[in-house]
């Protein structure tokens, strides 16, 4: 793994049930790579921070973004980082769900002050001018594993 790896998490627990099925997609968290073996997350009821990447061991799977240099993935965990401390975007989790449930767009309450799961290393990908979902402003775990510019490199 190199910095600024995706690391997707098949969730278990909690709320992991519904948002698999309400996203269609095996995948309910994600985080990346930031320093050593600690990833770097935005989760519900905690400020954004590192956690070892054992933590979710045997339910994780590695993407990368093979197109990137080694200043680039400097560069995307720095901006990432930019935001540690920073509250989780419940609104924005709400929105999504209510896209998802009802199959429509619904206004969305972002807030370029939080972030959730995905928006945390989206903007930090675009911080240096790649789009892994572009025209979704706001991906889920599931879109954004499906981003055509990454590739699965393994199962951890």
């Amino acid at each position: 793994m190199k910095p600024g790896d995706l690391v997707f998490i098949r969730g278990t627990e909690g709320v992991a049930g519904p948002i698999k099925k309400i996203t269609r997609s095996p995948y309910t968290h994600i985080a990346g790579l930031a320093v050593d073996d600690h990833l770097l997350e935005s989760q519900a009821m905690r400020k954004i921070g590192y956690e070892p990447i054992d933590t979710y061991r045997g339910v994780a799977d590695v993407y990368s973004c093979t197109q990137l240099t080694d200043d680039q993935r400097r560069n995307i965990v720095d901006a990432a980082q930019e935001w540690l401390g920073v509250r989780y975007d419940y609104l924005l989790f709400g929105s999504l769900a209510v896209r998802h449930i009802f199959g429509r767009t619904v206004p969305v309450y972002a807030s370029r002050r939080r972030h959730i799961c995905t928006t945390l290393w989206v903007d930090a990908y675009r911080s240096v001018g790649i789009d892994l979902c572009p025209g979704i402003d706001y991906p889920t775990p599931g879109e954004l594993a499906s981003s055509p510019l990454l590739e699965l490199v393994g199962s951890y």
